[in-house]
């Protein structure tokens, strides 16, 4: 302790006796004692108390550090699955980028092949294009030679004359069908140029003259010219007869729909060309094509065909609410007959060459037509002629009159 704390001994002169302080030193050290045994006592109560609260504090931490190390743990895997995906991607990227080159470098490549090839097409088009409008001369040539191509236009026909007339109940197989004839005859042209002349005489002999004449000389006053005179050769002609045959009894129907089974709508054609009252009669036989949406009908008497072909839209009876149009239309049978191609020289007409342009149009016309009329030029009566002047051009005409050779 320290020496404040220690006692001090007594003298006499204090007026105690030894015995009375050591009862009072014993109290004094009791009470000293009790009070240093409560004082230890709260003060291992307080540290119970605090060593418990700092217990707490340290299971407290200790929980928090599982805590954490469990997130660390938990952060950890997923870091490394993350490390992993990445890794996968990038690998898939470079796989994606190495697919993507190849793919790109095959396409280049093809690509190139295709222009390539496109351009070798259309050199190949080119030169078939220029083969085929060579071959479309040939044919427009060969078909000028040997072939008809043309258009029949429409006409109307007016009958005038009746050879034979027979009754309707009399009348033989000879007049189950109607028999046309149409003559196609050829029209011929010749394109005539800048110095040139066609004329034409009233007398073939006069024309066969002029030709033997190598050369004219045309008096122009002043002066003269030389002109030839050429015979009018003419291009391939065509000569033929278009025979044209139309039934009494049949016609043929067109646009039929195919809203009812076949044998359905054929019982339907049956009944509604049948019917009078459509313009119809008894029907003979009816061949209907579904494919196609067409049928021949038949009828039992002659004329009906006729009536019916004239309304070119006939009324087909579906249902009892329902019905449609049909396109009818007679059946032609057409044949060619008595064909004829010929090349054609004019008998009357000349064609006049190598004309100068020294007058005008008129004058020199009225010169040519002087000169070709004089019998001392071997010439004769002048049927028409007509010069064609400077920069211009005239198509003629000609009518049958011409030799076959």
């Amino acid at each position: 302790m320290d020496e404040q704390y220690e006692p001090k001994p007594l003298s006499a002169c204090d007026g105690n006796s030894h015995s009375d302080f050591e009862v009072i030193q014993d109290n004094s050290d009791s009470r000293q004692v009790n009070q240093d045994n409560m004082n230890l006592s709260e003060k291992l109560q307080l540290a119970k108390d605090e060593l418990v609260l700092w217990q707490s504090k340290i299971d407290q931490l200790d929980k928090e550090k599982s805590d954490l190390i469990c997130e660390k743990l938990d952060a950890d895997e997923r870091k490394k699955q993350a490390l992993k995906l990445v890794s996968k991607l990038i690998a898939e990227q470079e796989n994606l980028q190495n697919a993507f080159q190849k793919a790109e470098q095959s396409f280049k490549e093809k690509l190139f092949d295709k222009q390539a090839k496109a351009a070798k097409l259309k050199e190949q088009l080119l030169q078939y294009e220029y083969e085929l409008q060579r071959k479309q001369d040939d044919i427009n040539v060969l078909q000028t030679k040997f072939k008809i191509k043309a258009i029949m236009p429409k006409k109307n026909i007016k009958f005038t004359k009746l050879e034979r007339s027979v009754p309707t109940d009399q009348e033989g197989e000879e007049f189950m069908k109607i028999e046309c004839c149409y003559q196609i005859l050829p029209k011929l042209s010749m394109d005539l140029q800048n110095g040139q002349a066609m004329i034409t005489f009233e007398d073939e002999q006069v024309a066969n003259t002029i030709l033997k004449v190598p050369k004219h000389h045309i008096n122009m006053d002043p002066g003269k010219i030389d002109v030839k005179v050429l015979p009018v050769k003419l291009d391939t002609a065509r000569k033929f007869e278009v025979h044209v045959d139309i039934s009494r009894k049949m016609v043929k129907v067109f646009q039929i729909p195919d809203s009812l089974p076949e044998e359905h709508m054929r019982d339907k054609l049956e009944i509604s060309f049948s019917k009078p009252s459509l313009g119809g009669g008894e029907v003979e036989n009816i061949d209907y094509n579904s494919t196609s949406g067409t049928a021949l009908v038949t009828f039992v008497k002659k004329g009906i065909a006729q009536r019916v072909a004239a309304q070119k839209k006939y009324k087909i009876i579906l249902t009892e609410a329902t019905s449609c149009l049909v396109k009818v239309e007679p059946v032609r049978d057409y044949s060619l007959k008595k064909f004829q191609t010929f090349n054609g020289i004019c008998k009357r007409t000349l064609l006049i060459t190598d004309i100068k342009n020294v007058l005008e149009e008129e004058e020199l016309q009225d010169k040519l037509e002087i000169h070709f009329q004089k019998p001392s030029n071997h010439g004769g009566e002048v049927e028409s002629l007509k010069y064609v002047p400077k920069d211009q051009k005239l198509t003629v005409y000609f009518d049958e009159e011409m030799e076959v050779n």
